[in-house]
């Protein structure tokens, strides 16, 4: 018996390294990568924002490579919204001298100074308290009328849930808790903990997870760079019965069959626009969580680990596409960091005004012209520190280590994103 229980150790200390649950990454590693999660939500924003709800039957008739204006987008006969600034995103970019805030960064901005604020593990009433003084206008769909019901005295998860909030089910949850994974990196059950815990401001049900798909995806992307294991990673992290978990495992499968992402988005429009089946009747609508999410996803399976390609496929196939298009490049710009970036994508940081170019990507200036008693001009290097040292908390609380080595600092991550078989 002693040598039989002698065997099974020695096995069990001899096993592959995809049993081992500790990462080691230096700071300035996750430092890179969050600097590129910045930068990557920002600039998706910006190449998707002209478009958003103007193609919903079909598709763009071209792949986005750049970042319009309404006017440039005439010339090539496209649809594009001038009834915003996302018509005039150059010219706004450079008067102001920088980035500029917009409901795919800025409520996630609410976010990082909230937790700086109350912690992690920050409750509803805080966050409550957070979303009525920072957050009042511009904001729509789930996350206005979830704000409404704020001011009648309803608190969250009760804001988003469908007995109070008639736009449960729409997109407002993806774009706001992307920050979950960046304060979580490679701890996929905490950020997805979180991010649930987040969504549940502004929706309900299924609704809900791609808010979890994406923080699963993002969370791990600080060790994984393989698309298609990031997107089987995310749908672990959802029920499978979930319409989302139904509409990932036929992206997954379209995608083999199918090389052009056109064929593929017209099957997923086919099929999950209008989802009905015996158990779901799921509202159709050019911001729901379901098609949009599911468009995502799509992006990211044909963008092949590409910033540009992804962000491209995430604009150009419609519905609410800024925010996929902002969340896809956040999660590229985590797997690249800012260093990795091509020097296409850097460029169009550097060049977005119309009239002159700057230094470093967006000037590394953000500029707030949304959020409510908040500053008004953050340096992007800034915001990216404070994430830095929120993701240090966090490393700490559950279970990692900080370390110095020959003057560099390192992490010691207790992880759950998978290791690769050798």
């Amino acid at each position: 018996m002693r040598l039989w229980l002698c065997m099974i150790w020695i096995l069990l200390f001899s096993l592959p390294s995809f049993c081992q649950q500790v990462r080691h990454i230096p700071k300035s590693v996750i430092k890179d990568k969050l600097h590129g999660f910045w930068v990557g939500q920002m600039l998706g924003n910006f190449i998707g924002r002209p478009f958003e709800h103007r193609y919903v039957k079909t598709p763009m008739p071209i792949l986005v490579t750049k970042i319009y204006s309404f006017e440039d987008a005439l010339e090539r006969d496209l649809l594009a919204n001038d009834n915003h600034a996302g018509g005039y995103i150059p010219i706004l970019a450079g008067v102001l001298d920088g980035a500029f805030s917009d409901d795919d960064t800025d409520i996630e901005i609410v976010t990082l100074h909230a937790v700086e604020k109350y912690g992690l593990t920050l409750t509803y009433e805080e966050i409550t308290e957070a979303w009525t003084t920072h957050i009042n206008g511009f904001i729509w769909a789930a996350n206005r009328e979830a704000r409404t019901l704020m001011d009648s005295g309803i608190i969250p998860p009760d804001t988003g849930k469908r007995k109070f909030n008639k736009h449960w089910y729409k997109i407002d949850a993806q774009l706001t808790n992307e920050i979950w994974s960046a304060f979580f990196p490679g701890m996929i059950s905490h950020a997805t903990e979180r991010a649930e815990w987040g969504a549940s401001i502004t929706n309900d049900g299924w609704a809900i997870h791609p808010t979890i798909v994406y923080s699963a995806m993002i969370s791990a992307a600080f060790f994984e760079s393989d698309v298609r294991a990031l997107v089987n990673i995310g749908l672990d992290a959802i029920p499978t019965d979930s319409p989302v978990a139904m509409g990932i495992g036929d992206l997954l499968e379209w995608h083999y069959v199918h090389s052009d992402w056109r064929k593929t988005r017209k099957l997923l429009h086919q099929k999950y626009y209008q989802f009905q089946t015996s158990e779901y009747s799921l509202p159709a609508h050019p911001v729901s969580a379901l098609i949009n999410g599911l468009s995502g996803i799509m992006a990211i399976l044909y963008g092949e680990g590409d910033f540009m390609k992804t962000v491209s496929i995430a604009t150009s196939a419609g519905y609410d596409c800024d925010n996929q298009a902002a969340t896809s490049g956040g999660l590229l710009g985590v797997m690249s960091g800012i260093t990795g970036m091509s020097d296409q994508v850097i460029g169009l940081t550097k060049t977005l005004p119309k009239w002159k170019s700057w230094d470093s990507p967006f000037n590394d200036t953000y500029v707030n012209v949304t959020r409510d008693q908040l500053p008004s001009r953050m340096k992007i290097s800034s915001i990216v520190d404070r994430t830095v040292n929120i993701a240090e908390k966090a490393i700490v609380r559950n279970g990692g280590r900080i370390s110095t080595q020959n003057g560099r600092v390192f992490y010691r991550i207790v992880s759950d994103v998978p290791y690769k078989d050798i």
